[in-house]
């Protein structure tokens, strides 16, 4: 009997695909389902990566700058860590099967899905690597489209140019990646301060280093308005601003004192007015970039905690369509399913009904901005799912980006909104006075938002009745003074725009579509560019607003106006991985491309040292300690007098922390602090207290930190006081615990900190001539040997948790694992499936991860 392999990106999309093929009949056998006619198996993301530079060449484990450029004619693979390898030799086994006459490509629908499983492949035997491979093409996790896209399975010559393309995109980022920042560190950076540079992440920082330079250098000038305020003889007032031409500002106090005095008490006249009517069409349909922007904007969301909540949407809850998309419209062959969809997205909640009734009633929907195959790549647009729409046992991130996604999806098919916008003109002498006002009329689509006509837009004012020649008196003429403004820090969501349309300044929705061939990045990654920006400690978040550290504007200073600076380089590649990947360039021709440009990098750091690197720091303020003649300039930790030298020349000693009890002093705020005289010994941190402390016998209160609400008697991890905490985010849940659930569970005396491990060991090392004990873990019974990720010691584990089996392992279990290891390992080898004696890469702990889990009592 012949089977098909059917190979699914994730555990999760395996088990979803074996029910929907299957109905439930496919048997469960280890970490995969089997039927009489296929398996269903999977990966866990990536399985392997690029090989280190020394397996390559010997020379390159040294970073030598004269070694470099780092370029390997083909590039090897090898698994990412032990469990991943494990499951890559599981795959390559199932592969290897006599039954297994036909492999398929589950993984998702896009280019790094279609690379997931084309190193899986690559990487197996070569009796596996000649078996026929089909595409199972899908962007939603209902039955119905499951079933539909294994009856339409794809060849495997039609995803050539997307493997083509996926690889491409791989090797110039390990290419540039590995080059830059080799050739940077050797030159200006050192051991402990490695310059991490990359083909998307350094153009990135780039828009922020620069914007904060702009800011920076920035000098305000001083201008003054004349904000008038009229009368009618009604007894209606409403106000209008000075202007002269397009001008309305006056570059002196006196001049503006003059236009006052000259209007102030005396009678105007309504020199014209005029209304017209205004349309605003319903926004396009959620892509990814977009859906991460606006939950910025409106909840202050990450890009990567959006992403979380879509991620789940679809794959968890089966709700929302494939989330990592960067199309804003349909297809044409999802038409008919479009009004059932709008029933299934009103009967889910209250909320949506009425407008859901709406979209129903329609006899023909408005398509024409919802409906482009020419604009449809990989997926389309991120919708909700043609299924039944239950939305119990969501998280509350999941429900606000499950809202949003549903309510644009019904306003899409609602007509424009009508406002009625005045523009008032009124002369006093020989000085005019605008006035504006807006006025919805219909509300539209805005009616989706609950947004009726009689609303107002805040920025507007209500305008009286009035008519042109009508006589109006000038009750007062208020003089403004006022500074111009630097450029705004980037948030995260402007930081997506600028990132999507690479840096080029586009404020048309529909225009910003046409560039996203040419953006930084993918929809998929733009968020993990950014997190790894403040990992490598180059930008950090201010609020809601990003800010370059010192380390990130030193490397920015240094590159200049460098290419790798540059968005549209950048931009210009990824144009191209899209051409690859539509058949219409290759990957040996940008490869090359990729090579010349990598050596010219190198070449460029020749002459480079650490000097270049040095900021040079702008005094803030003068120190506000008496008697110190010392500036406070901003370190990358805190506000500081320059009078510190070091340790033995400490100066006054001024520092204000820029944290502060879990919170960031942003620079506006030190500088009131400043001001003040205020330093980190005199503030007080500001605690919001969600309750005593349920702990009995404790008197203290609990307080939000950084990390978690946590007990007051906790003083550092010596002294840990009581004890009790309650974590903001848990390892394998959803979502993020936020006040209100914090306080209701401090009321209730409840806690989500798992009580810590005992430290009684199991047992001995059975590692010869280790001497270590086995001691139980947040996440491992690891050997005490382990000290850190570079001094994992003997490197013996075994995981609670092990891939494909249901539940961790108990106390218990692990004893009889290590018994079976003592008498396996007697003879040097580890028992297969149960315990291994890590060999720990540098970098990456392999064992007993102690010192990666926060204490249970800690605060």
């Amino acid at each position: 009997m012949s089977r098909s392999l059917i190979i699914c990106e994730k555990p999760s999309v395996a088990a979803d695909v074996a029910k929907a093929l299957f109905a439930g009949t496919a048997k469960k056998k280890k970490d995969y389902f089997e039927s009489d006619s296929a398996i269903i198996a999977h990966a866990v993301g990536h399985l392997v990566e690029q090989v280190d530079p020394e397996k390559y060449d010997k020379k390159w484990k040294k970073w030598n700058y004269d070694d470099l450029p780092i370029a390997p004619d083909d590039f090897r693979y090898q698994p990412r860590d032990d469990r991943s390898g494990k499951q890559l030799s599981a795959l390559h086994k199932l592969m290897m099967r006599d039954d297994v006459t036909e492999l398929v490509n589950a993984c998702d629908a896009g280019r790094e899905g279609e690379l997931i499983f084309k190193l899986i492949l690559q990487t197996a035997p070569e009796e596996a690597r000649a078996k026929p491979v089909k595409r199972a093409w899908f962007s939603s996790m209902t039955k119905s489209a499951i079933k539909e896209a294994f009856d339409e399975l794809r060849d495997d010559g039609q995803m050539r140019p997307l493997e083509e393309a996926a690889r491409a995109r791989s090797e110039a980022d390990w290419l540039v990646g590995i080059n830059a920042t080799r050739a940077a560190t050797t030159k200006a950076g050192s051991v402990r301060k490695v310059l991490s540079l990359g083909r998307v992440q350094t153009p990135t920082l780039a828009l922020i280093a620069r914007r904060d330079l702009e800011i920076k250098a920035f000098v305000p000038e001083d201008y003054w308005q004349i904000d008038g305020a009229f009368t009618t003889d009604s007894g209606s007032d409403y106000r209008g601003m000075w202007h002269k031409g397009s001008k309305d500002r006056v570059p002196s106090a006196e001049e503006a004192e003059a236009i006052s005095a000259a209007v102030s008490g005396q009678v105007g006249v309504i020199e014209s007015l005029e209304v017209k009517p205004q349309t605003e069409l319903p926004p396009l349909l959620y892509d990814l970039t977009t859906l991460q922007r606006e939950a910025n904007q409106r909840f202050g969301f990450s890009a990567t905690r959006t992403l979380g909540a879509a991620q789940a949407l679809y794959d968890q809850h089966k709700l929302l369509t494939y989330p990592r998309t960067n199309s804003r419209y349909l297809s044409g062959d999802m038409v008919s399913g479009l009004k059932p969809r709008a029933k299934q997205v009103g009967g889910a909640a209250a909320v949506y009904a009425d407008a859901a009734r709406y979209v129903l009633s329609l006899d023909r929907l408005p398509l024409k901005r919802v409906v482009n195959d020419a604009k449809v790549g990989d997926h389309h647009a991120i919708i909700p799912t043609d299924g039944d729409q239950e939305l119990g046992g969501l998280s509350r991130d999941e429900q606000r980006i499950y809202d949003m996604v549903a309510r644009r999806y019904l306003a899409v098919f609602h007509p424009a909104a009508e406002f009625e916008r005045t523009t008032v003109e009124t002369k006093i002498k020989d000085h005019l006075f605008r006035s504006k006002g807006k006025v919805m009329i219909v509300s539209g689509w805005r009616a989706v938002y609950g947004e009726q006509t009689e609303s107002d837009d805040s920025d507007e004012q209500n305008l009286p009745p009035l008519t042109k020649g009508q006589a109006v008196d000038c009750t007062a003429a208020d003089v403004l003074a006022k500074q111009t403004k630097p450029p705004r820090r980037f948030t995260e969501s402007s930081l997506l725009r600028s990132m999507e349309i690479a840096g080029k300044l586009v404020d048309d929705d529909e225009a910003a579509d046409a560039m996203k061939d040419a953006g930084l990045g993918t929809p998929a990654t733009r968020a993990a560019t950014i997190e790894r920006l403040i990992d490598a400690e180059y930008v950090e978040r201010e609020k809601r607003s990003l800010r370059a550290t010192e380390k990130g504007i030193g490397l920015i200073t240094m590159l200049g106006d460098h290419l790798l600076t540059s968005p549209e380089l950048t931009g210009q590649w990824e144009q191209r991985l899209n051409r690859i990947e539509r058949g219409e360039d290759n990957h040996a021709a940008f490869r090359k491309d990729v090579d010349s440009f990598t050596q010219q990098l190198v070449e460029w750091f020749a002459d480079k040292e650490r000097a270049d690197l040095r900021v040079e720091r702008t005094p803030l303020a003068p120190c506000p300690n008496d008697g110190c003649e010392g500036e406070i300039v901003e370190y990358p930790k805190s506000y500081g007098c320059n009078s510190y030298k070091g340790k033995e020349e400490p100066g006054c000693g001024y520092t204000l922390w820029k944290q502060q009890g879990g919170k960031t002093i942003a620079l506006d705020e030190a500088m009131e602090h400043i001001a003040a005289g205020r330093s980190s010994k005199d503030l007080e941190a500001e605690r919001v207290v969600l309750g005593k402390c349920p702990s009995e016998g404790c008197d203290g209160e609990i307080i939000e930190r950084g990390r978690s609400y946590g007990c007051t008697s906790w003083k550092s991890r010596s002294d840990s006081g009581c004890g009790y905490v309650i974590w903001k985010r848990v390892r394998g849940q959803k979502g993020e615990v936020d006040i209100e659930a914090a306080t209701k569970m401090v009321a209730e005396g409840k806690t989500n900190a798992q009580p810590a491990p005992t430290k009684e060991p199991i047992g001995a090392c059975p590692t010869p001539d280790c001497g270590g004990e086995i001691v139980e873990n947040r996440r491992a019974y690891g050997c005490t040997s382990w000290k850190s990720r570079k001094n994992p010691g003997c490197g013996f584990v075994i995981w609670k948790r092990e891939r494909g089996a249901d539940g961790e392992i108990t106390r218990e279990q692990a004893v009889e694992k290590l018994e079976a290891a003592h008498a396996e390992l007697g003879g040097g080898t580890a028992k297969k499936g149960t315990a291994k004696k890590g060999t720990a890469k540098k970098g990456k702990a392999k064992a007993g991860e102690k010192s990666e889990e926060p204490a249970a009592t800690g605060g």
